[in-house]
């Protein structure tokens, strides 16, 4: 049994304390393949079936190839930006909770626990059109890796870490793509199938109970509480450099929220296919 992210992120944040300051680029395609890669392993083969013959009308095979076509299409599609995140207030006004809060985050239902909720609907619907169906899917692919990503839901008043200006690696960027993408590349993890499988390996059966049960809504308060905690709360997040020990600090997370984006793609897919 593995340790816990809070108690790794003490340790490495005791790391952080020690490391000079030093050089972060932008859970981009990579993320979004890999914790696809994942998904699958957790696929009922009921479930295999149909996402099989929904993938066909595209000529499409896996989930990893379809899971980033929701960010390839966001020019197009303007109206779809707000399905991608939520912004919860790492500072909650008064009178209201630290988490998830339909009124106050979602207005319109323009965000992404809303957008899950309607794009599983439609995948539900045997007698909606395949092609609709798929584009469902495809989207519950891509946003509920999103909804993984703690920056994806949380706002402290910097449109999810976009205005912190950062140094990572050598190059400027800023805090939220450096959570979207910049730790795994800094990784070089090369061969990201065999890395998908590997964390697959790594959930325990515990793990993967825990983290399948709830609704998209504690799954947005998860990741809120990461960043609140963590990348709000226990490690730096000023403009100018990240330390060296960053990416090791920030590593066991990001494979943390891919294991848990894919446990629960899969269980939104079984669950509206089955």
């Amino acid at each position: 049994m593995r340790s816990g992210p809070t108690a790794c992120a003490a340790l490495c944040f005791a790391a952080l304390l020690l490391a000079p300051s030093a050089p972060a680029l932008p859970w981009g395609p990579e993320g979004h393949r890999i914790a696809a890669d994942i998904a699958e392993q957790y696929l009922e083969p009921a479930t295999a079936r149909q996402i099989h013959d929904l993938l066909a009308i595209e000529n499409a095979t896996t989930l990893a190839s379809v899971s980033t076509w929701a960010d390839d299409i966001r020019r197009q599609r303007p109206e779809t930006a707000p399905w991608h995140y939520v912004n919860i207030p790492i500072n909650p006004p008064a009178g209201t909770p630290p988490a998830y809060d339909a009124a106050r985050d979602c207005p319109n239902g323009a965000c992404v626990v809303a957008a899950i909720g309607r794009f599983e609907a439609v995948l539900r619907d045997q007698a909606a059109p395949p092609r609709q169906r798929l584009e469902a899917l495809k989207f519950l692919v891509h946003l509920v890796a999103d909804i993984n990503q703690p920056l994806h839901c949380a706002n402290n008043g910097d449109r999810g870490g976009n205005d912190v200006h950062v140094e990572f690696e050598g190059r400027s960027t800023n805090l939220h793509a450096v959570w979207d993408s910049g730790i795994l590349a800094a990784m070089k993890i090369g061969d990201e199938r065999a890395y998908a499988l590997s964390l697959a390996q790594s959930i325990t059966p515990d793990e993967a109970a825990r983290w399948r049960s709830g609704t998209p809504a504690n799954w947005a308060t998860d990741s809120y509480g990461v960043a609140q905690r963590l990348i709000y709360g226990v490690w730096p997040h000023e403009p100018g450099p990240l330390p060296p020990s960053y990416v090791q600090a920030a590593i066991y997370i990001v494979d943390v929220q891919l294991e848990k984006a894919g446990v629960r793609i899969a269980a939104v897919l079984n669950g509206a296919l089955r």
